[in-house]
């Protein structure tokens, strides 16, 4: 099943705070990731517990790492959610077309690829 905009949005607000979103450059990470494959996160890493998709949730965008960050791991046919409380972005090549901008600064932007932190 592929997820939609809307029910990414649905979860990240029900999932972080309303103050926190709109400080918040929030980024989803559209491909499928199966069960098991391991995510790097700085040196960290986190392993996939079920079928699903990253929401990345950078809580000070304006800030040199490491700083506070989550991590949304969205199950794909259930919706369920694990929370994973973080310090680094996630190790996943900007350039890919599925990482996407979903919210910058609690608002939809003009653009998915509209990266810029400074306007």
């Amino acid at each position: 099943m592929d997820l939609l905009k809307s029910q990414i949005i649905e979860i990240i607000n029900n999932s972080i705070p309303s103050e926190e979103i709109k400080h918040s450059f929030i980024y989803w990470y559209k491909k499928t990731i199966n069960t098991g494959e391991d995510i790097g996160i700085g040196s960290q890493t986190i392993v996939m517990p079920f079928e699903g998709t990253i929401v990345f949730v950078d809580l000070e965008p304006r800030s040199n790492w490491a700083h506070p960050c989550r991590y949304i791991l969205v199950e794909t046919s259930t919706l369920e959610t694990k929370i994973i409380n973080a310090s680094f972005p996630p190790d996943i090549d900007q350039s890919d077309q599925n990482y996407i901008i979903i919210l910058r600064f609690g608002q939809i932007p003009t653009h998915e690829r509209y990266f810029n932190l400074f306007d």
